[in-house]
């Protein structure tokens, strides 16, 4: 009887760590894709600015660096020193005000532990200059942080690197593969969008564009797309047209969207950088509206996103996983 009891007991363990060694198998095979912030640059508590965290095996890869992407870091329990490298698609103030923030803060001595290295920051021409502002930025800060030992010379210092005129592989580690292409965001030359391959999964994010041929290459059949979407309502596009075109030129509205879904065809899609236009008593279009007009275009599965919202890429496919209401408020599209 005791040694059929010890048996049990033995094939149970067996069992229970050959299952752990399979769930963690197949987490390393796995991406993550984590909305941190989904807005602009109006002022928005509950849409901090654009900023998307990717992990991929054991790298975490944070694309664009909005207002409030360390604060969300942190909310995801996501320590600032874990962050592998920051890739900036363009130099809009919205996708890097959070910088000097992330910078300031990862080398500190907290709870999250304190980053000893310097921060890897990939982005377009003029990246130099951002670089170098917020090291000169903070001189008097580090002096004092180093004189008390609260932060240590590597940390610093920023790594960047500016991305080639045309894009291509600018990642390349552990089977982490990213690729930069040109997009299509108007007056603002260079902007870029970027694919993330890695164990065969892939996502694209689409940066600030309208439609651009090498964003549809790029994210044709990916497991999932992030996309940009500016929406005003079809009362204001009537009232207003040439106020609504204007930001039309160089951000996709939701039937630019759905022409590219219907060209793309990912398994799933999410929008984040959701621009939103009203003019005097005119307000935003609802969240049915985006949805319809998107719809009568395109039969796939989309949603609009939310700050905090997350998909984790698997062989079976995408798994929503809605933000979590117990550490934030969501403010309705309206």
């Amino acid at each position: 009887m005791m040694r059929k009891r010890f048996l049990g007991i033995f094939l149970s363990t067996g069992l229970m760590l050959a299952q752990a060694g399979f769930l963690q198998a197949a987490e390393q095979d796995s991406m993550k894709v984590t909305l941190l912030g989904t807005g602009t640059p109006i002022l928005n508590v509950n849409r901090f600015g654009m900023s998307t965290l990717v992990e991929a095996g054991k790298h975490k890869l944070l694309f664009d660096t909005g207002r409030g992407a360390s604060i969300r870091l942190h909310q995801l329990q996501v320590p600032l020193r874990d962050i592998d490298a920051v890739f900036i698609t363009h130099l809009h103030s919205d996708h890097i005000t959070g910088l000097p923030d992330l910078y300031a803060s990862a080398p500190l001595p907290t709870d999250d532990g304190r980053s000893t290295r310097a921060l890897a920051l990939i982005g377009p021409k003029g990246i130099d200059n951002v670089a170098r502002g917020i090291e000169l930025m903070f001189t008097e800060n580090n002096h004092i942080r180093l004189t008390g030992k609260e932060t240590n010379p590597d940390a610093t210092r920023i790594a960047d690197r500016t991305l080639p005129d045309e894009g291509g592989v600018v990642y390349d580690k552990d089977g982490v593969k990213v690729t930069a292409f040109l997009i299509d965001h108007g007056h603002v030359k260079p902007a870029y969008g970027y694919r993330i391959d890695y164990a065969g999964r892939s996502v694209v994010l689409s940066g600030d564009t309208t439609y651009a041929p090498n964003l549809v290459t790029q994210a044709k059949g990916v497991d999932l797309l992030v996309h940009c979407i500016s929406v005003g309502s079809r009362q204001l596009e009537k009232a207003h047209p040439a106020y609504v075109n204007h930001f039309y030129e160089y951000l996709a509205n939701p039937e630019k969207v759905s022409q590219i879904l219907s060209e793309t065809r990912p398994r799933d899609t999410v929008f984040s950088h959701i621009s939103l236009y009203s003019k005097g008593d005119i307000g935003r279009a609802s969240e049915e509206e985006i949805t319809s007009r998107v719809r009568s275009g395109y039969d796939g599965p989309f949603v609009i996103g939310q700050d905090l919202m997350s998909f984790t890429l698997t062989a079976q496919g995408v798994v929503r996983e809605p933000y979590d209401a117990r550490t934030r408020q969501q403010e309705p599209v309206k």
